[in-house]
């Protein structure tokens, strides 16, 4: 199941790095991440495509503390992250977890949207980076929160 999400969650920072736009900046500065090289991408079973790899399974109503937004219908998720889909607009992903993760003493420091996806760090008094990250597909997105 690691496998599962690290690939769901390396696949997610693809698309965002091919869906971004390099000519127009941000106004706010995100840190760089590395990734490892693509020849180590591949999924537990090759004869799966990654997108096969994301369960089909009951969505949790938490994840290490942190709610699972209401209305998920697939989920699943291990100690490095969870990934979920829901019926929903990255904007209103944003404004649910600016609102649940402020009530447990989360605060947003750093935003990156390119209209069909949205990247979120959240930060605690403990330090403790929070990583919502969202791809829109039509009218659904699928969510990865990673610690």
């Amino acid at each position: 199941m690691k496998k599962s999400i690290a690939a769901c969650w390396l696949l997610l920072l693809l698309v965002l790095a091919a869906c971004s736009n390099p000519a127009q900046p941000s106004s706010t500065a995100i840190p760089t991440l590395m990734l490892p090289p693509v020849s180590s991408l591949t999924p537990a079973n090759p004869s799966l495509p990654l997108t096969e790899t994301v369960s089909e399974g009951k969505p949790a109503s938490e994840w290490k503390g942190i709610p699972i937004m209401p209305g998920a219908t697939s989920g699943e998720g291990d100690e490095e992250g969870y990934v979920f889909t829901v019926k929903a607009t990255p904007q209103q992903v944003q404004d649910y977890y600016q609102m649940e993760l402020g009530k447990l003493g989360w605060q947003l420091s750093s935003r990156s949207d390119d209209g069909s996806s949205l990247v979120l760090l959240f930060m605690n008094s403990a330090s403790s980076i929070l990583t919502v990250s969202v791809l829109a597909k039509q009218d659904k997105v699928l969510v990865l929160l990673s610690e």
